[in-house]
């Protein structure tokens, strides 16, 4: 038996992971309705803070600068896989295009609703709101819902 490559690995962890993802949103939608739904994008955003706080510590994220979200994303290609470009940057606005996301055939497999990017991206928003406390997150795109490619905007309140 030979050993995984570092790709193998990467697409089996990032498969669990999806699968968690799915398996924790749809339980509390089946238990909690949107009540739970709305406190986990609080949990998930809470902990996106803290990764986003870490990532100005150590440098890869800069307070102010939304740009510095593409970079801390673009570094993590090599453990995550996510395919992503700048789409468009403003003083005021940040969005980030998404071309391929090793998620969404698990999601799919897996019965998530089409919303289920909604809740988990919540963590993204976190990030950005380590930069800047006054940003928000939304997806106008997103490949759960059907569109060619996701959007993630960042915009300052």
């Amino acid at each position: 038996m030979s050993n995984p490559s570092a790709e193998e690995v990467r697409k089996t962890n990032m498969n669990t992971l999806a699968d968690t993802h799915v398996i924790y949103v749809e339980t509390i939608r089946r238990l909690m309705g949107d009540e739970g739904l709305k406190e986990i994008g609080e949990v998930n955003r809470l902990h996106g803070l803290e990764l986003g706080n870490a990532g100005i510590k150590n440098g890869t994220l800069r307070k102010g600068d939304l740009q510095s979200i593409f970079e801390f994303f673009h570094g993590s290609y090599p453990y995550f896989g996510f395919e992503l470009s700048v789409e468009n940057q403003t003083a005021k606005r940040f969005d980030l295009k998404v071309t391929y996301c090793p998620w969404i055939e698990s999601f799919k497999a897996r019965g998530a609703s089409l919303d289920i990017c909604e809740h988990v991206t919540k963590i993204d928003e976190g990030i950005g709101q380590a930069i800047d406390p006054n940003v928000s997150m939304s997806l106008p795109k997103c490949m759960m819902r059907g569109d060619d490619f996701c959007i993630y905007r960042w915009e300052r309140k």
